[in-house]
């Protein structure tokens, strides 16, 4: 199920098997097994990509990225019933405000949390969570959009900010607060008292 949803909600993109397996977290057998399986049903087909690594210059610096031929997988336009299966898994994945919100809360708590883009059935937008917090590290606020990204199976694009920046944001009206105030959103957390002022501008 997992790697229907990836593959089924990234239709455009190829992923190598490594990149696959991180993002659905999977051990390495279970998802050589499933993709094996995908493929031979003809959901999924082989396409080769190219990946950039990092080159080593004079004196250990580094180079120019150079690139490697990868097998990647790719969802197969061509499958039949493929229409039907998406708007299947798109109606029933919890791709919502508040399942995000449970999976954020793990980092720690935070002072400002929006839920955006996909949350509000926007494939399209910039962003998808606006995360605000004082003492969670944006390091842990990242994984706990990978175990979500993990569960949904679709990547989930977030900003973090320091409450500090994010009132400077705010007052100031740039680009990233326009991105998720100017289109359709949900807040969930607002410990900083900012939702309505933004609201009445």
């Amino acid at each position: 199920v997992k790697l229907l949803r990836f593959f089924l909600f990234n239709p455009q993109n190829v992923y190598s098997f490594d990149d696959i397996a991180r993002r659905a977290r999977l051990v390495r057998r279970t998802a050589r097994t499933e993709l094996n399986i995908l493929e031979r049903a003809g959901v999924i087909r082989r396409k080769y990509l190219y990946e950039a690594l990092p080159g080593i210059g004079e004196r250990g610096a580094p180079s120019h990225p150079y690139k490697r031929r990868v097998l990647g997988y790719a969802l197969d336009a061509a499958f039949p019933f493929l229409t039907p299966l998406q708007t299947f898994f798109f109606e029933t994945a919890p791709m919502n405000a508040k399942t995000m919100l449970a999976y954020v809360r793990k980092a720690g708590a935070f002072d400002f949390v929006a839920a955006a883009g996909v949350f509000m059935g926007e494939f399209e937008r910039r962003i998808d969570a606006l995360l605000v917090a004082k003492k969670v590290s944006e390091q842990k606020a990242e994984q706990a959009i990978r175990m979500l990204e993990a569960e949904l199976g679709i990547e989930i694009k977030y900003a973090f900010l320091k409450t500090d920046d994010f009132r400077y944001r705010v007052s100031m009206r740039d680009k990233l607060i326009r991105d998720v105030f100017d289109y359709p959103h949900e807040v969930l957390v607002d410990k900083v008292g900012v939702h309505e002022r933004l609201s009445q501008t």
